[in-house]
């Protein structure tokens, strides 16, 4: 220990979210952080990080033992001393929601009661291009943005937006096997269904048919034979009755043709719930295995990013994929098709679901709302949504920023 800062008992600091090479270098009393950086025993960590600004949760930084530094000058004098520390720096790009620059704004960052040390702000307005540049301490760790002439506040976690990929996207599978069985079976069963409702009602049509010409061969020949034979009055209540017997035989008719098509309607609905629910499971038991881990580390700084832009990821914990987090995702990747910011393929194994007419973006019609009804619960069943794939995360740091 020296000049009050206690190092760590094994030398070893491990990153925890929000921190920053210069927050941790000020903690252990290093004015450059670059003296931390530069120590051979980060030598693998900077191989890993490249960017020293790009530290994530669980990083390991190593902690240099302080170096005394003497210097000889005459008693009774005053001297200067200047001690050279790196400067850090909040710089933020202020954009409406159409894209266009917030220029020329006056603004104020506010450290809060929680900030231990002295700060003066340097500017007072953002520049015609939105933006901000302030040097700020190393220990400030979160501040709020404040634009009085829109009446909006904003708070700052600084430096934990965590880097995007921290390493390469969870690869899926192929898919192309797996699914051609359950495509195929739930083909035939929708082929099934259709021709045992086309038969059923060219049978009921048949009956229909055939009870409307008993009638006409009965009530109608009754009435038409009753007038030729018996004349006028008495013929036309022959007819007239036979009118009245075609109209009860076309009126059962119609009732049995009405009930056997609910009947079939019925019945092909139910088909085709166990045809989907046939698929799903042939999909998830050909899939058992196959998929990837559940866990991909981009997962918690792609929510990050999406949340800032208005989506509603959730908070997904320990990097785990969740339902809010692949609804948000799959909104993403269809904003950005619709952009011409991703190509209709981006996404995935099922990505095309969400281009511009794709089941997921909009389009299809009654087909495509059927569609959605079956590919949501097969799609949910195998953990298919919400896949982060390099297009998207390219696409999340160019929308976002950084």
């Amino acid at each position: 220990m020296a000049y009050g800062y206690k190092r760590p008992k094994d030398g070893v600091h491990k990153v925890a979210q929000g921190d920053t090479i210069e927050s941790i270098a000020s903690q252990y009393g290093f004015f450059d952080w670059e003296k931390i950086w530069n120590d051979g025993g980060n030598a693998t960590l900077k191989e890993s990080r490249p960017n020293p600004n790009m530290l994530v949760p669980g990083d390991e930084v190593v902690i240099p033992e302080l170096e005394q530094k003497e210097e000889s000058r005459a008693v009774d004098s005053w001297h200067e001393f200047h001690v050279k520390r790196t400067k850090r720096f909040l710089r933020l790009k202020l954009q409406n929601s159409d894209g266009s620059a917030i220029a020329d704004r006056p603004y104020k960052i506010d450290p809060g009661a929680r900030f231990n040390g002295t700060w003066a702000q340097k500017n007072q307005t953002t520049d015609a291009d939105g933006k901000i540049e302030e040097e700020i301490p190393h220990n400030m760790r979160e501040a709020d943005l404040v634009l009085e002439e829109d009446h909006l506040r904003v708070k700052l976690l600084i430096g934990q937006l965590l880097p995007l990929p921290t390493q390469p996207p969870v690869e899926a599978p192929d898919l192309a096997g797996s699914l051609e069985g359950a495509a195929s079976g739930l083909l035939d069963s929708a082929k099934g269904i259709a021709s045992g409702g086309a038969g059923g009602l060219l049978d009921a049509a048949k009956g229909a048919a055939g009870g409307l010409t008993g009638g006409l061969g009965g009530g109608g020949g009754g009435g038409l034979g009753g007038s030729i034979g018996s004349g006028g009055a008495s013929g036309g209540g022959g007819l007239s009755g036979g009118l009245s017997g075609i109209g009860k035989a076309a009126g059962s008719a119609a009732g049995g043709f009405k009930d056997a098509a609910a009947g079939i309607g019925k019945q092909a609905l139910q088909s085709a719930a166990a045809a989907i629910g046939g698929a799903v499971g042939a999909v998830g038991d050909a899939l058992k295995g196959m998929l990837p881990s559940d866990t991909d580390p981009n997962i918690f700084a792609a929510a990050q990013r999406l949340k800032s832009m208005g989506f509603k990821p959730g908070e997904p914990k320990d990097n785990k994929r969740t339902p809010a987090f692949s609804a948000a995702l799959m909104q993403f990747q269809t904003w950005c098709k619709e952009q011409g910011q991703l190509d209709s393929g981006a996404g995935g194994p099922l990505g095309s679901l969400t281009a511009p007419g794709g089941i997921m973006g909009g389009g299809g019609g009654p087909l495509g709302e059927i569609a959605t009804a079956v590919a949501g619960p097969m799609m949910a069943a195998v953990g298919l949504t919400g896949k982060l794939d390099e297009e998207t995360i390219e696409a999340l740091k160019k929308t976002h920023g950084c």
